[in-house]
């Protein structure tokens, strides 16, 4: 080999080993990466949004405010899953895809001055991160961002716009009460001027009661649930709208003539006081004004929400309908307008069916689903008491359009009627006239769920003999679906096996 090839092979050994050695150093500069220097979420100890919203988000311990960056001595408590959730929708930051360098585009991306979001954020021990947030929907479905410190425009793989783009308002706390269900123990009711009305024992063992003492009307059965979901609302409260200026004199001025009360005592001692403004026109349920003893902000919540803290002792009824134990049960009957009823039995060998005498073909009783339509006759509540009560023929009791008869055991039979459909004011749903032996009362249920499950008649106790070689529990649940959902599933499993 000539000495000039020789040299020239070992010329490109020489090059080929540089490469080899240099090449990932080499392919790596160059590379764009967004905020390289990194961003770790739970170091984040403050927030600074300016541009086309501005607000200052500080974590203080494990809590964090927030403050309008021109009135920032008035702080109030933030939604801290809302910070949370906004600062993780930033987390995927080293995954941004590049998409140019030119500073011209920047109007475009609304990345500029007149339309980017600069999120500044300050985290423990490491300088802050600044960044731009622009217009949603990039390219890779996410929001086009930059740092601030420069003109490069990437493509950030998360939604950021619905997480920071916020007012003040929007970042604040709007549960107005810091405590769970579960720690209430005492609910005590002031409404106009009737007598205060107080609840004990929730969160123990025996369960919410009325207060020793009560004076309540004869034959008045009390519902522990009713308590539950009183307790449940009171925790539940939130803001519909913070007042301030003029709005919040107005409110303020509203209260003080007149306000009904909710106390919340808490497992702790302290107690949770809820003054809540008397609407005008309680039927219509407008949003009304509240204020929690010892916070100075007035607020606004909605009627609904007023509506289920508002309660009398009438609201406290038992609303079950039918109550029995259901091994005490040993005959039902179940009729819907003028079908034919369906009657079945507890015999020695267990359920039998008593009517109709012969079934559909195709069709089988099957006496595990009586247990399990006792319990949904167990479930069944009124949504409110009807007053005055209305006599059977007016509330169309008298001919009713689904009837159910159960004998006890040792106790006094009881029957539940629906009859037509009674007015309402509020449009969220149907509901019907309803009355059960238990008491003289008229009550109105909700139309859907209960009479379309009292109309399923035989079908309350049957399967299709095709269901029935599924295997014990195949079709479990599906009794408490409607009967043509009900039947296409069936043949659906039938037809998969």
């Amino acid at each position: 080999m000539k000495k000039a090839t020789l040299i020239a092979v070992g010329a490109f050994a020489v090059l080929l080993v540089l490469v080899l050695a240099t090449r990932e150093r080499q392919v790596s500069v160059g590379v764009r990466k967004l905020a390289p220097s990194g961003l770790d979420v739970a170091r984040v100890t403050r927030v600074e949004l300016t541009g086309t919203h501005n607000a200052t988000l500080l974590k203080e311990g494990d809590a964090w405010t927030v403050a309008d960056p021109s009135r920032p001595e008035t702080r109030y408590a933030a939604n801290a899953a809302r910070v949370q959730s906004a600062l993780e929708s930033l987390a995927r930051l080293s995954g941004a895809d590049f998409v140019t360098d030119r500073a011209e585009r920047l109007a475009e991306y609304e990345l500029d001055d007149a339309k980017g979001l600069k999120v500044r954020l300050h985290q423990e021990g490491g300088a802050p991160l600044e960044l731009v947030l622009g217009k949603d929907g990039a390219r890779n479905g996410g929001t086009y961002v930059r740092e601030a410190s420069g003109s490069l425009v990437f493509a950030h793989p998360a939604w950021l716009g619905g997480a920071w783009r916020k007012r003040v308002e929007d970042w604040r706390e709007r549960r107005l009460v810091r405590a769970e269900a579960s720690d209430i123990t005492e609910l005590t009711v002031r409404i106009g001027d009737a007598a205060p009305l107080t609840l004990k024992g929730g969160g123990s063992t025996e369960g919410w009661k009325l207060a020793e003492g009560t004076q309540a009307p004869e034959g008045f059965l009390f519902g522990a649930q009713e308590a539950e979901r009183l307790a449940r609302s009171v925790a539940s409260l939130q803001a519909q709208d913070f007042l301030e200026g003029d709005a919040a004199a107005e409110a303020e001025k509203a209260l003080a003539a007149g306000h009904d009360t909710v106390e919340a005592r808490l497992k702790d001692g302290k107690s949770v006081v809820v003054k809540l403004e008397r609407p005008s026109k309680p039927e219509q349920q407008d949003p009304v004004a509240v204020r929690i003893e010892g916070d100075a902000q007035v607020y606004r919540v909605s009627g609904v929400a007023a509506a289920a803290l508002r309660k009398r002792l009438a609201d406290f009824r038992e609303r079950r309908l039918m109550r029995f134990e259901p091994e005490k049960v040993t005959r039902i009957k179940v009729q819907a307008g003028r079908d034919s009823p369906v009657v079945v039995a507890r015999e020695a060998q267990g359920w039998t069916l008593v009517e109709p005498k012969k079934l559909p073909d195709g069709v089988r009783f099957d006496a595990a689903m009586v247990d399990s339509m006792l319990m949904r006759l167990r479930g069944i509540e009124a949504t409110r008491v009807i007053e005055p009560s209305v006599p059977d023929k007016a509330a169309g009791l008298a001919s009713p359009t689904a009837l159910v008869e159960l004998s006890l055991d040792g106790a006094p039979a009881q029957t539940l009627r629906l009859g037509k459909e009674a007015p309402s004011d509020s449009t969220a749903q149907k509901e019907r006239y309803a009355r059960t032996s238990l008491d003289a009362l008229t009550y109105a249920v909700a139309e859907g769920p209960t009479l379309d499950f009292l109309s399923r008649g035989v079908g309350l106790f049957t399967r299709s003999a095709q269901a029935g070689g599924l295997g014990a529990g195949a079709l479990q649940g599906l009794e408490s679906l409607p009967p043509e959902v009900r039947r296409q599933l069936e043949a659906q499993l039938g037809a998969a096996r």
